[in-house]
């Protein structure tokens, strides 16, 4: 800051001496036309008037309004080095990029006759942490966690840690969003607290509490997701009485399509499913999806002997059999799609509890491309 003021100082004894041998030049007088009138003026006079009026008020002006104007010459100064340095450096964050609108956001402070908080006003630590979900998760949870207003935070702490499969992590978070939940949300709080729970008993290594695990999600929440875990894990440990009473649970609540359509996502769980009965109750475009994936070519044969509603599916069924079709069939099965979020409108081939945008339980059935 001493440098700064030393270079303040040189730079106005130098004006003040500019200004003196720029007098003394111009001395003369010039004649100055206005309308009928002539008037002679010193021609330093003119110039000094005319560099009053368009330079040094507006300097004033913006010098009395500003009280940090050496950081925004800082500012631009900066900027410039970014520009000229810019093919040397690493690849723009979406925080970088947000960060260069700075100057601009000073000058709008200044016509709204504000100062200006770039820390605070320019946008908040909870759109620093949404900008950098994707780029750095890491670095978005550890904003969260420092921001007062916990609720909002914990929910987007949760999903980001879904999204990297830190399901443990997104267990815990859950438990304190449901701390911070009105009653009358609880029931759906707590509906994804245990389709996580569910998720994160498939890391657990002791076979009983794994299944214990995926029980207590599955009797406090009935879904998709949790309803194809459970039932898939008791028969891969061969408990088929308990398993048959899961199924006709399921298909009173009417989730085998779903159900059926989760486990093309995961055919190796998914194989456990052929020897129970659900099949009898799925409708036959899902089933003959179903078959494709997890490759049970007697079923095919038989499935497609007989139309199942959907001309994509049938297509499949008998491209799948046919050689000679064979190129036509991975392309239309690499476009299949199984779920379509109600919230956004997107298409899946493979089912997620929480979809892209953030919605939870929002993946319904679509069978198309």
């Amino acid at each position: 800051m001493r440098f700064v003021n030393i270079l303040k100082i040189l730079f106005l004894g130098l004006l003040i001496i500019f200004i003196v041998v720029f007098i003394a030049q111009h001395m003369y007088d010039v004649n100055v036309y206005f309308l009928t009138y002539t008037f002679k003026v010193p021609l330093f006079v003119l110039v000094l008037s005319f560099g009053f009026i368009g330079f040094i008020i507006p300097t004033l002006i913006f010098s009395f309004r500003e009280r940090s104007l050496s950081s925004k010459l800082s500012n631009v100064f900066n900027a410039s080095k970014a520009a000229f340095f810019s093919k040397y450096q690493k690849p723009k964050t979406n925080l970088d990029t947000i960060k260069d609108i700075k100057p601009l956001y000073f000058i709008l402070s200044n016509v709204l006759k504000q100062t200006p908080d770039y820390d605070t006003d320019m946008y908040s630590e909870f759109e620093k942490a949404k900008s950098l979900r994707s780029e750095n998760p890491q670095e978005a949870i550890r904003n969260l966690d420092n921001l007062e207003e916990k609720y909002p935070a914990f929910q987007l702490k949760r999903d980001i840690l879904f999204d990297i499969k830190d399901y443990q992590g997104a267990f815990d978070t859950q438990n304190q969003v449901i701390k911070l939940t009105p009653r009358s949300e609880k029931p759906y709080q707590k509906d994804i607290l245990n389709t996580i729970k569910s998720l994160n008993a498939l890391n657990t290594e002791d076979k009983t509490k794994r299944l214990n695990e995926l029980e207590d999600a599955f009797d406090d929440t009935k879904n998709e997701i949790t309803a194809f875990l459970y039932l898939s894990e008791l028969l891969a440990q061969e408990k088929t009485k308990d398993a048959s009473k899961v199924v006709d649970n399921i298909v009173q609540a009417n989730l085998q399509d779903k159900l059926i359509l989760v486990g093309c996502s995961n055919p190796e769980k998914a194989v456990y499913l052929m020897s129970t009965s659900i099949e009898k109750s799925v409708s036959k475009d899902v089933l003959g999806v179903f078959y494709i994936h997890i490759g049970a070519p007697q079923k095919i044969k038989m499935l497609s002997e007989a139309f199942t509603g959907s001309e994509i599916v049938d297509f499949l069924l008998k491209a799948y059999q046919d050689q000679s079709q064979k190129d036509g069939f991975n392309i239309v099965f690499k476009s299949l799609k199984l779920w379509k979020c109600k919230e956004c409108g997107e298409t899946f081939k493979d089912y997620s509890p929480k979809c892209s945008c953030d919605s939870w339980f929002s993946f319904e059935p679509y069978i198309g491309l």
